[in-house]
């Protein structure tokens, strides 16, 4: 039995980017619904494991065309910069929303507190106290903003396809896990926030169910993807002991207590490779420092290298760690005889955050009509080769607060379509087949290997042979495997492995733009390293835009907004 539901505005994925945009669309009068594939706040987005603190331009001799230019340099110059300056400039009112509504953000005489981070020419990240992870303050406020609106959220709502009508998005249609029944949503407005792929890879810090399905539904309804090569790894994934494997607390360490990195031989490493700033690099070029480190044979153990704080006064270190307070990862760290102050953390790069996702304007609307696109799977180019630390929240709340903003007024302007009652059959069709197929394979095995070839051959490093060699796999997966995908429970009400063969086909989608997109672009740039093609091109100051036209891929190029800084202006 299909079950259907009609809304001005639908919202799909409840992190940071859905919420806010549920929250001005809600403000802006209209009515609201919000899925998410799990528990509403209690779900895999990625904004609930976020660090100590995001970017905005307050105070003097800081400001918002400075931001915007750090961001530039740091994303090489690949990024949309209107874009850039339009989110960038809501910085300062993202600030103000989130304090207001009880994020317990740092003040001093006054004035917000903020940190330094690497690549920003002034200290601009607001934060908590010392130690402090803002994720679970910003799931509390942004939990209650939305009990106080009434606003409608269904959870263990998996959506699975956009349902279009000559190129316009009409709704969506997708699984309830809870009751183990197909839904249909009709909405004047949809909005993707489904957040990142990170789940693509065999180490995250993110949740392994960030599986692209964001990404997935809207290359396959024809949407205009873009950048799907640029995927951040920290170098700051906790990689011992197994209890916190993937933990990113290392990275709240790197910058509150600025760490020295060193290698299996006891080398302060990173000095060969960036010998000016040092450990004070990006991240992106700190992940590949390690690497090259473990490839030559000095890395730690278990695969990484080690982060230490020995070099810092035992009273500093305590300091710090008063200030912190209980925190799992040093209790943990306890558990298995480790202490920061003595020994060293192993650490590893893990995927982290995607650049790559929809094209979009700086309304946040797709190449479609009547769909937007937030967070990270709304790129646009707003991240560049390289995300600037930091600027992840930033971008989510402002582009929420845009996005439901122009959903809303949309939503008032038009009238409810019907749907494709033949593409409803169809993707209910595609929904039950894992669960009706008697036999085959099962969608674990699927998974594991998809992230084999991703962490193998999508890693920070790559070649033609070895990405040519991922697409053969990862087109014998497409054609031999999914066709046989099929789950051993049958059992429809809360079924983890229908909703795993589910994503295992997302990911496909995923990981096949991925690799595409980066044979195309014969050049390393940011986050993008071609060991056969070693060295930046002018010539590639140009997004790979990918589109799903039929049954045909058509692959193309635009070139970069450079109307606030080109490379030349800054040598």
């Amino acid at each position: 039995m299909v079950f259907e539901e009609k809304t001005d505005v639908l919202i799909i994925g409840g992190g940071i980017a859905g919420i806010r945009a549920a929250i001005e669309a809600t403000d802006q009068g209209v009515e609201v619904i919000l899925t998410t594939k799990g528990a509403f706040c209690k779900d895999g987005a990625a904004t609930w494991m976020a660090g100590n603190g995001f970017q905005a331009a307050l105070y003097p001799p800081d400001s918002i065309e400075v931001h915007v230019k750090d961001t530039i340099k740091g994303g090489k110059y690949l990024n949309n910069q209107k874009i850039v300056k339009t989110f960038l400039s809501l910085g300062p009112k993202a600030v103000e929303d989130m304090y207001k509504w009880g994020v317990r953000l740092l003040k001093k005489d006054g004035k917000f507190y903020q940190l330094p981070f690497p690549g920003h020419s002034y200290p601009r990240s607001v934060c908590g106290k010392p130690g402090l992870f803002l994720g679970p303050e910003y799931k509390k406020a942004l939990f209650r903003q939305v009990k106080r609106r009434k606003i409608k959220v269904e959870e263990d709502t998996f959506i699975t396809d956009l349902l279009v009508s000559d190129k316009e998005v009409v709704g969506a249609i997708g699984l309830d896990v809870r009751r183990g029944e197909i839904k249909v949503y009709r909405a004047k407005s949809t909005i993707l926030a489904t957040g990142g792929f990170m789940g693509c890879y065999e180490f995250t810090t993110a949740n392994p169910t960030a599986t692209g399905d964001g990404h997935a539904m809207a290359y396959r309804a024809g949407v205009k993807m873009m950048d799907m090569e640029f995927i951040q790894f920290i170098p700051a994934g906790t990689l011992w002991p197994p209890s916190l494997r993937g933990d990113v607390y290392p990275y709240m360490l790197w910058i509150n207590l600025h760490p020295i990195f060193y290698n299996s031989l006891g080398e302060r490493f990173l000095e060969r490779y960036y010998p000016d700033v040092k450990d004070w690099a990006t991240r992106e070029a700190v992940a590949r420092a390690i690497v090259k480190e473990v490839r030559a044979g000095r890395g730690s153990p278990h695969g990484g290298a080690y982060m230490s704080f020995s070099h810092l006064p035992r009273n500093l270190v305590d300091n710090f760690l008063e200030k912190a307070g209980r925190v799992h990862f040093f209790r943990s760290l306890k558990e298995v005889g480790l202490d920061i102050r003595y020994d060293a953390i192993e650490v590893a790069p893990g995927a982290h955050y995607v650049q790559g996702g929809c094209w979009i304007n700086e309304k946040c609307e797709t190449s479609h009509k009547g769909l937007y696109a937030v967070g990270e799977v709304g790129s646009g180019g707003k991240d560049g080769a390289d995300r600037l630390a930091g600027n992840s929240i930033t971008f989510c709340l402002a582009m929420g607060y845009i996005a439901g903003r122009e959903a809303a007024e949309r939503a008032k302007e038009v009238s409810l379509s019907e749907v494709d009652k033949r593409d409803v059959e169809k993707f209910s069709q595609k929904i039950y087949a894992p669960l009706k197929r008697k036999n085959g394979k099962r969608p674990v095995e699927i998974k594991k290997a998809i992230r084999e070839i991703m962490s193998t051959y999508a890693f920070l490093e790559r070649d033609e042979e070895g990405l040519q060699f991922a697409l053969k796999k990862l087109g014998e997966i497409r054609e031999k495997d999914l066709p046989r995908l099929a789950t051993l429970a049958k059992n429809k009400i809360f079924n983890v492995e229908w909703v795993d063969a589910l994503e295992a086909i997302n990911m496909v989608e995923v990981a096949e733009m991925v690799c595409n997109a980066a044979l195309m672009r014969t050049e390393s740039r940011g986050l993008h390293q071609r060991t056969d093609y070693p060295n930046s091109d002018p010539a590639w100051l140009r997004h790979i835009i990918i589109e799903k036209i039929g049954e045909e891929v058509k692959f193309s190029t635009e070139p970069v907004d450079l109307s606030i800084i080109t490379p030349d202006e800054e040598g």
